[in-house]
């Protein structure tokens, strides 16, 4: 057995469902976490055919990359919860730092994509299965991460991958399991101290911070100049018509407003 073949060996907290081909792994995890699946389960997919960003584009699910999404049951509220999407960001970026050299350029751009050296190689995810409720009654966390393979490149380059960048020994199972030990080291540490430590430590690498952007929010695109995130995990964004706060959710749609 090779050792892409072998099971990942990831921490106690997790229960794996491995799946071979599924068409989108969040949708997989959404099912389970709707049939009642705890906390700690973690779906992951060898490969996916029909997974799509936020904004409805095709994210080519190849076998070797990395397709998992993880259930969580949040006890607390909603705003607070969408601070996992840094707890993410942070597991899957110290997992891609673990597998590559130390001069590679890792960043963040807000609030879901992982680049290397300027290059798209991991998209996150967040979704619920009740967006009216508060607190949620199941998060899902997503993590694609390029790692064998990247979509062709088109002009200009927009994408990468681990192999990409000089590690070519590195496995799918190997960022599988470094990213469980550190969602669990960054999710302790956002438990026992709060959102500061995340936060300085995502804007370390984050991208594009006090540049011109577009954010494309589900309401519609908002153009200004990324200032900063907040103490509570929000863009903000200098607009024409001055300030602007943009929350996870509502990038998301995660905001919908509770049943009364």
């Amino acid at each position: 057995m090779s050792r892409a073949e072998k099971p990942p060996r990831l921490p106690p907290q997790f229960e794996v469902e491995a799946l071979g081909r599924t068409g989108s792994v969040m949708r997989a995890a959404l099912g389970r976490a709707a049939d009642g699946a705890g906390e700690g389960t973690l779906v992951w997919a060898r490969e996916q055919t029909s997974a799509r960003t936020r904004r409805g584009k095709a994210w080519i699910g190849y076998a070797g990359n990395l397709h998992c999404a993880l259930i969580i049951e949040p006890d607390y509220p909603n705003e607070e919860a969408w601070q996992l999407v840094y707890v993410n960001a942070l597991a899957v970026g110290s997992a891609i730092a673990e597998m590559v050299s130390p001069m590679t350029g890792l960043r963040f751009a807000w609030p879901n994509r992982l680049l290397i050296n300027d290059l798209l190689a991991a998209r996150l995810d967040v979704a619920t299965t009740d967006p009216t409720r508060d607190p949620y009654p199941a998060l899902v966390l997503g993590a694609s991460v390029n790692v064998a393979a990247h979509p062709p490149q088109p002009e200009p380059e927009e994408y990468n991958s681990i192999h990409a960048s000089n590690a070519t020994d590195v496995t799918v199972v190997d960022v599988l399991e470094a990213y469980a030990s550190h969602f669990l080291a960054w999710s302790s540490r956002w438990a026992d101290e709060g959102f500061a430590p995340l936060r300085r430590a995502w804007r370390i690498r984050a991208d594009g911070l006090g540049s011109h952007s577009e954010i494309p929010l589900i309401r519609g695109a908002i153009q200004g100049r990324l200032e900063d995130v907040d103490e509570r995990g929000a863009l903000v964004l200098d607009t024409d018509r001055g300030p602007r706060r943009i929350t996870v959710g509502e990038y998301f749609g995660l905001d919908a407003a509770p049943a009364s």
